[in-house]
């Protein structure tokens, strides 16, 4: 990996990370439906990817992470 590459990559890890801890501190029990809509958001994903590994679901959740993180710095 080139060292822009391997830059981006931890930057991407790294929003990643403080979403996610921030989406499980928020509340520390989920009602039934939150788990509705998760399972739903799990379907979807199921349905638009179908033939994705888990590495590549993990890299294409770290960017869509990553886009929301810089959309909601930039305040769009």
């Amino acid at each position: 990996m080139s060292p822009m590459r391997t830059t981006h990559a931890s930057r991407l890890l790294l929003a990643a990370l403080a979403v996610a801890s921030l989406a499980t501190t928020g509340c520390p029990q989920k009602g039934a439906a939150q788990k509705a809509g998760e399972k739903i958001d799990e379907t979807v994903d199921k349905l638009t990817h179908p033939n994705e590994g888990a590495m590549e679901k993990a890299g294409r959740k770290l960017d869509e992470q990553y886009e929301k993180g810089k959309e909601a710095v930039e305040g769009k």
